[in-house]
């Protein structure tokens, strides 16, 4: 799945955020609806970075080197938002 800037996405896993990190990260909610600000690539794994979410930049491991970046999110934890569908999905729970 491709996602692009200014895409909305829902976070269909919040499970285990922090496994990995400095203990002050903000992390996305489950079934939290956010919008794409960057699609990079983690471990050439594709990740996101949102708009509503902006953590510091700080030494992390990226592709096996240490680099100040921005503590991005896994793309597979989410999925697009099709206009109308989330909010359904959220009232039939």
């Amino acid at each position: 799945m491709t996602f692009h800037r200014g895409q909305k996405v829902a976070c269909l896993d919040a499970s285990n955020w922090n496994v990995s990190g400095y203990g002050d990260e903000i992390y996305p909610d489950q079934d939290g609806v956010y919008t794409v600000r960057d699609v990079v690539s983690r471990g050439g794994v594709p990740a996101l970075l949102l708009e509503e979410i902006r953590n510091d930049r700080l030494p992390y491991s990226v592709d096996g080197k240490i680099e100040d970046t921005e503590q991005a999110f896994a793309a597979r934890r989410f999925k697009p938002v099709v206009a109308g569908e989330h909010k359904r999905e959220l009232e039939a729970v």
